[in-house]
């Protein structure tokens, strides 16, 4: 992909308000997800779980900690990103061990990678490890929605939902998740005119600073 087929993705997706009733194929969630397992992640650990959630039910008890976000309800598919709570430790030894099915490498240098991101790793507490799997998630979002536009899939990032009621509701303890944003699927309604409206984004020269020293 050039820049030319890039820039017309970016402009085509926008915060969409309403999703008409016409569903996603599941081949393409499927895609999707697949497309963001590829997005960058510190230490390539992906320290986080993608929940599906089609279940009309679970969408709505979800709801009335969404802060009346209806789209967290009409939509077609609902993505839940998870931080991966379970030992840090465990992670490192589970991903090392998929390393090397992947790779021809000396047992020293896996021994070696597998002390230094352990080493690295071992100061977090759990509140740390928290923030620390959010920013994962933040970075493989970003590579989802322009993953979403060239599938012409719609999607929505919102982190204004009550986090701890949605892991209580879903029993995310139990599995070692906890939630950290939701991303809506679907297909943009024909009546949804922030569709077609203008983006409002800073200049370059706002956005952008040159440093020196």
């Amino acid at each position: 992909m050039n820049i030319t087929q890039l820039e017309p993705l970016l402009n085509w997706r926008y915060a969409v308000r309403k999703f008409s009733d016409q569903p996603v194929e599941q081949a393409k969630v499927d895609k999707l997800i697949e497309l963001t397992g590829l997005s960058a992640s510190s230490y390539g650990l992906q320290s986080y779980k993608i929940l599906q959630i089609t279940c009309h039910r679970t969408k709505q008890a979800m709801f009335p900690y969404s802060y009346g976000q209806q789209k967290v309800v009409d939509n077609s598919h609902l993505l839940l990103f998870a931080a991966d709570m379970s030992p840090l430790n465990s992670q490192v030894e589970h991903y090392m061990d998929n390393f090397r099915r992947q790779r021809d490498l000396t047992e020293d240098t896996y021994l070696t990678m597998e002390t230094g991101i352990k080493s690295a790793l071992s100061g977090m507490n759990k509140d740390a490890q928290y923030i620390w799997c959010s920013e994962q998630i933040h970075l493989a979002v970003g590579t989802l929605l322009v993953a979403a536009a060239s599938l012409e899939i719609d999607a929505c990032p919102i982190t204004g939902i009550e986090k701890g009621e949605i892991d209580k509701i879903l029993g995310l303890e139990a599995m070692h998740l906890r939630t950290v944003l939701v991303v809506p699927l679907g297909i943009r309604c024909s009546s949804d005119k922030n569709a077609t409206a203008p983006k409002v984004r800073k200049t370059q020269a706002k956005l952008s600073i040159e440093m020196t020293l």
